[in-house]
């Protein structure tokens, strides 16, 4: 699904941490409260690592194998894309 495809945060999203909560927001009208997961996933999204390369880097930091987090990390990014909080280009 996002296989050879670079995350980039959209340029109009805005985290919002408050009372060990996180929120965010792309039109300052609507706010949705995200996990912290989706928080460190968004830091990686600079348009420069592909997919393939966060998930790398998350299993890493969390000791669990690829197969393992991958289904985890696919459904965050989906709900990421789905809210507009990042958009894909095409890696090269």
């Amino acid at each position: 699904m996002f296989e050879n495809k670079k995350p980039k945060k959209n340029e109009r999203l805005i985290v919002i941490s408050h009372m060990n909560s996180y929120y965010a927001t792309i039109d300052q009208q609507h706010l949705y409260e995200i996990d912290p997961l989706a928080v460190g996933i968004i830091k990686m999204c600079d348009g420069k690592k592909k997919y393939e390369e966060i998930l790398e880097e998350l299993s890493e930091k969390t000791g669990f194998n690829i197969e393992t987090i991958k289904p985890i990390v696919d459904e965050v990014f989906k709900e990421l894309t789905e809210f507009g909080f990042i958009v894909w280009e095409e890696g090269k």
